[in-house]
């Protein structure tokens, strides 16, 4: 029984990293798609492309480890997973 209880909790932690992957898809992705409208219709200058990809940068690697921790099971903010 015991054995359930874990493999409910690992799924659970698993679901709530994919949901915290969504949430920085979204943080990080919202920024640099209205930025690039900006540099498109001439708002800004063409060099503010040099902060868009440092934004793509950092949000594609926390994207990335949080669905890393997705498919290992593990919460979004615990390195290992629960016993």
């Amino acid at each position: 029984m015991g054995s359930a209880v874990g493999f409910f909790k690992n799924l659970w932690d698993g679901l709530l990293s994919l949901i915290a992957a969504l949430a920085t898809f979204a943080i990080f992705g919202i920024p640099v798609w209205a930025t690039h409208l900006a540099i498109s219709n001439g708002i800004v200058p063409i060099w503010t492309y040099a902060a868009v990809v440092g934004l793509v940068f950092i949000g594609g690697n926390l994207c990335l480890a949080f669905l890393r921790k997705a498919l290992d099971g593990v919460a979004p903010l615990r390195d290992r997973k629960r016993r």
